[in-house]
């Protein structure tokens, strides 16, 4: 894998400019969501391999990326599973915004909405928030501070939202493919795992 040390300034710009992207996707709504959230993933991911070093390399590529890949997506999935139903218990406010975000399913057709989950804004998003601002994270404050660290960052990005549960899924779920970048250093494992993870829960196996 071709990484190249990644700079400080090149993080906060890559950072101001997902701020800008998520506030515009989720808070304004100007655009298709789907558009506008491939763009984003797009453009942040162009901007971390020129400064970061393209993410993957053949050595990834073999049965123990899969196996990790395919059983941290299910095990995630029954994480969301089981917190769906424990923050509908707690929460009067929880149902209402889980629902709102199924509802940006209306904007394309399933065959759609399943192609930009695989191919774009999944793997997109690993090689900004895993493969570059975590690396960088991580290079600067050590693994375990690094980890968390750009969790936080990555549930925070959300807060633009006002969405609560969205906000907790992605800190969660940063946490979780975070904790999996961290000990194995693998960006086709955690891309693996976030595309079938969220082709399943949006598209295949909703909660709602």
């Amino acid at each position: 894998m071709k990484n190249r040390r990644i700079k400080d300034r090149h993080v906060f710009i890559t950072i101001g400019l997902a701020i800008v992207f998520w506030y515009i996707t989720f808070s304004l709504q100007l655009f298709n969501f789907w558009l506008s959230m491939g763009f984003a993933a797009t453009m942040l991911s162009i901007l971390a391999m020129g400064w970061g070093g393209f993410p993957y390399s053949r050595e990834q590529l073999n049965f123990r990326t899969i196996v990790i890949g395919v059983g941290s997506a299910i095990l995630l999935y029954f994480i969301f599973f089981l917190g769906n139903y424990l923050s509908q218990l707690i929460f009067n406010f929880a149902k209402p915004q889980i629902s709102s975000i199924y509802n940006i399913r209306s904007q394309a057709e399933a065959i759609v909405i399943t192609l930009v989950l695989l191919f774009i804004t999944s793997p997109g998003e690993e090689i900004f928030w895993r493969n570059f601002l975590q690396r960088w994270s991580m290079q600067r404050f050590g693994g375990f501070m690094g980890w968390i660290s750009a969790a936080l960052v990555y549930g925070g990005v959300h807060m633009s939202s006002g969405n609560f549960m969205l906000t907790m899924a992605a800190l969660t779920a940063g946490l979780f493919w975070g904790y999996i970048y961290w000990k194995e250093r693998n960006t086709l494992a955690v891309t693996i795992s976030h595309s079938l993870w969220t082709t399943s829960i949006f598209v295949l196996f909703p909660l709602m």
